[in-house]
């Protein structure tokens, strides 16, 4: 039997899995209102609407950021020689192929299905999504972590983070490009930079991944989880909150003004530190609820380690994906705010229960294939 060395003591990070419980649950609530709520109730004025429209909005930037710092800390704390011989590279490797797969499996139509046959993919199957963007994140995290990994923890939190703002840089350029890029590429590949169908690009979304991969990195040289960093997060993240909006229109002026482009129909983007310096806030809250509670409740954690089957369940069930029949063919724009709240909450509660029961099982299955490869 193949032995491997002992994994050096990590730092708990049982706040990891209630931060992704936190974004899954907001994305189950944000894309199950978002669906229902009927166009009457969408005032855009509204208080109330306005609110849950930013909170939704912390949704994707949480995932992304808690995906590449989890990725990142477990990375870094392997023990294993070399770089092809790590668990958790090959692992890595392993999950970028399953998030791949479901990314444009999920895109598939199979109702649509002879059409396509017939005439060709639809622009939809091409899309660029959450899961291809992740998968993405996954794979730049480990080519940096092996072409870097020898420089010492601190220099590769940095590496990571000057890659996460040139990914925030890339993606002021973009914005105001016209047309889409690379030119006459295939349209899965323009999706991934600037395309039709990118609901979520590379940049600026692999720019959040590679901030949290820093923050990973330096949690694995701080080596602890405690009340005071808890402090730092929050300090760092209240002024990032403050701040960071003003900072990215500003920079965006001075950086399309550097490359040349026009003063007139520039596109700002300000949508990036100020919603990281959010989640450092929600982060540091997290920390301190864990510390101050000595642990997370056992169903967070089963929630928040098992936000991949949730997320394929979820588009399958409200979007109708692979089968092409979903709750958006009877409920779209259908129900008012109290219908869509009470709606989002059994379907957050529907998620939540069925993992209970899922979610042990698949991490046992998780454990045996594991041990049976090492033997």
């Amino acid at each position: 039997m193949l032995k491997h060395a002992p994994t050096a003591k990590r730092p708990r990070l049982g706040f990891i899995d209630l931060a992704r419980a936190v974004a899954i649950l907001l994305m189950l609530e944000g894309h199950f209102v978002d669906i229902t709520l009927a166009d009457e109730w969408r005032h855009g004025d509204g208080t109330f609407f306005a609110i849950w429209q930013h909170l939704r909005g912390l949704a994707a930037p949480m995932f992304f950021t808690v995906t590449g710092l989890i990725f990142a800390f477990l990375l870094q704390g392997s023990s294993e020689p070399g770089f092809w011989r790590k668990r958790r590279v090959r692992r890595g490797l392993r999950r970028v192929g399953e998030l791949l797969f479901w990314g444009y499996l999920l895109q598939i139509n199979l109702m649509y299905l002879p059409k396509v046959l017939e005439s060709g993919p639809t622009l939809r199957m091409g899309a660029f999504h959450v899961l291809q963007c992740i998968a993405t994140g996954l794979l730049v995290i480990l080519a940096l972590y092996g072409l870097a990994g020898r420089l010492g923890r601190k220099a590769l939190a940095l590496l990571f983070a000057a890659g996460g703002f040139s990914i925030f840089a890339a993606s002021i350029l973009l914005a105001n490009h016209d047309g889409f890029l690379p030119a006459n590429a295939p349209l899965a590949i323009q999706n991934a930079i600037h395309g039709p169908v990118g609901p979520f690009p590379i940049s600026p979304w692999l720019g959040f991944t590679l901030y949290g991969g820093a923050i990973g990195i330096a949690l694995q040289a701080y080596g602890r989880v405690s009340r005071r960093l808890a402090g730092a997060f929050l300090a760092a993240g209240t002024g990032l909150a403050l701040f960071g909006w003003s900072f990215d229109h500003s920079f965006g002026n001075l950086w399309l003004e550097v490359t040349g482009h026009a003063a007139d129909g520039r596109t700002l983007p300000t949508l990036f530190h100020g919603r990281f310096g959010e989640i450092l806030v929600i982060l540091g809250l997290l920390i301190w609820i864990e510390r101050q509670f000595a642990g997370v409740p056992e169903w967070l954690q089963t929630i928040g380690r098992n936000t991949f089957p949730i997320y394929v369940g979820h588009v399958i069930l409200l979007y109708g994906g692979i089968f092409g029949i979903g709750l958006d063919d009877w409920l779209r724009n259908s129900l008012n705010p109290w219908q869509a709240a009470l709606g989002a909450v059994l379907f957050c509660a529907l998620f939540g229960y069925a993992v209970q029961w899922t979610g042990p099982m698949t991490l046992r299955w998780r454990d045996w294939r594991l041990a049976s490869s090492a033997s």
